[in-house]
C-alpha cells in the first residue's frame, strides 16, 4: 500500500474530479460507469485506502459513533452478556469502516452524558438499556441525531430499535417447566424496573397459569442480573427452610449463582431443584451440570443495532426500524431433561 497516497492523487490518475473519487468510495450512484471503473482500477492498483481524516473531508463525516451503556457496579463487564453484545457492535463497525467510542453512563453523570451526546464529533449513538435512554433520548431525538436503542422502549418509537421477544422467551421455559410436570416453581427476576424484566415475567406466568402450575409469592425474588443476586437469593430461601421443586432465572448469570449457592448447600440440580435460565452465554453449556437456558442472539442484537445505525447514518430520513429477534429454548440437564446429544 502506498501509505503517502492521497484522494487528490486518486482522482489525478484516474482522470477524474476529487468529487468523483469521493462518490466512488462511498458507493454513491451519481457517478458515470466508466469513472467509477476508473477510480476502482487506480485504487486497486495502488492498493489504496482512505485515512479516516480524508474520509470525514470528503463525507462531512466523522465515521465515529458512540455507544452509551448502563453503569450497574460490576455487571457491565463481569457479566458475560456484555462482552459478547459489545463484540457484536465493535465487529460491525469494523466490518462496515467506523470507529466506536464506549461509555458508561448512569444518573450520577448525567450531566457530562448530556454534554457527551451533543458532541458532534460522532455520526450517531447507540443507547443500550431503557437507564440510558431515559439519560439522553429526547436531546438525541430533538436534534435529530442518528440514534438506535438496544431494547426497545415503547416510549420512543421514533428512535430505531432492536430487541428479542423477551414474552415469547418466558414462555418457552414457563411450558417446558411444565411439561416436564413441575407444579410449583420460583422466579428470580432482574430489576424490575426494566421493560426486558416485566415481559420475560409476563411470558413465564401465562405459560404456567395456561399449565396449571403455581409461582408461590414466597418463591418471587427481584434480583438485579448479576450472579451475587442468584446467589443470595437462594442462601436466603434456604435460611428460610423451603426452596421451590422447579426455579426461572431470568438471566444465566443469576443461575449460575443460584448453581453455586445450591450446590454449597448439598442440594442436587435437578433431583432436588430444577434451574432454567435465560440468554444463552457460552459459559451456560459448561455449569454443573449445563444449563438449560433459553437464547437469545446477543452477539446479533450487537451487529443489528450498528448495521441499523449506519444505515440511518448514511440515508438520512428513513423511517425508524423495530428489529425483534427470535428468542431459542436450548435444553440441557438442569432442567432433568436432555437434549438427543446427552448434553
Amino acid at each position: 500500500m502506498e501509505e503517502d497516497m492521497t484522494i487528490d492523487q486518486v482522482a489525478e490518475l484516474a482522470y477524474v474530479s476529487r468529487s468523483v473519487v469521493s462518490r466512488v468510495l462511498n458507493n454513491h450512484p451519481n457517478v458515470s460507469e466508466e469513472a467509477r471503473q476508473r477510480v476502482l482500477k487506480v485504487i486497486e492498483e495502488h492498493d489504496y485506502r482512505p485515512s479516516s481524516v480524508a474520509r470525514s473531508l470528503a463525507t462531512d463525516r466523522s465515521f465515529e459513533i458512540s455507544v452509551l451503556t448502563p453503569r450497574r457496579g460490576d455487571e457491565s463487564l463481569a457479566n458475560g452478556y456484555w462482552p459478547l453484545l459489545y463484540s457484536g457492535i465493535f465487529e460491525q463497525c469494523l466490518e462496515r469502516g467506523y470507529f466506536v467510542s464506549l461509555s458508561m453512563a448512569s444518573e450520577e453523570v448525567e450531566d457530562e452524558i448530556q454534554d457527551r451526546a451533543r458532541d458532534s464529533r460522532f455520526d450517531g449513538y447507540v443507547l443500550i438499556t431503557t437507564e440510558v435512554t431515559d439519560l439522553v433520548a429526547s436531546s438525541l431525538d430533538s436534534d435529530d441525531i442518528p440514534t438506535v436503542l438496544i431494547g426497545r422502549d415503547p416510549a420512543w418509537d421514533t428512535l430505531s430499535s432492536v430487541d428479542i421477544d423477551n414474552e415469547k422467551g418466558g414462555r418457552k421455559a414457563g411450558r417446558h417447566l411444565c411439561d416436564l410436570g413441575y407444579e410449583e416453581i420460583g422466579l428470580i427476576l432482574g430489576s424490575l424496573d426494566l421493560k426486558e424484566t416485566g415481559d420475560r415475567r409476563e411470558g413465564i406466568e401465562q405459560a404456567l397459569s395456561d399449565g396449571d402450575c403455581s409461582v408461590p409469592d414466597r418463591f418471587v425474588a427481584e434480583g438485579d442480573y448479576s450472579q451475587e443476586s442468584g446467589y443470595t437469593i437462594i442462601q436466603d430461601w434456604i435460611a428460610w427452610g423451603a426452596l421451590p421443586r422447579a426455579l426461572f432465572c431470568a438471566s444465566d448469570a443469576i443461575a449460575m449463582g443460584a448453581l453455586l449457592a445450591l450446590q454449597e448447600n448439598g442440594y442436587r440440580v435437578p433431583e432436588d431443584v430444577a434451574v432454567v435460565g435465560f440468554d444463552g452465554l457460552p459459559a451456560s453449556e459448561y455449569t454443573v451440570p449445563p444449563l438449560t437456558t433459553v437464547r437469545q442472539p446477543v452477539y446479533e442484537k450487537g451487529q443489528r443495532a450498528v448495521d441499523l445505525l449506519i444505515d440511518q447514518i448514511e440515508s438520512p430520513g428513513t423511517d425508524p426500524v423495530h428489529t425483534e429477534l427470535e428468542p431459542e429454548l436450548v435444553v440441557r440437564k438442569s432442567c432433568g431433561a436432555a437434549d438427543a446429544s446427552g448434553a
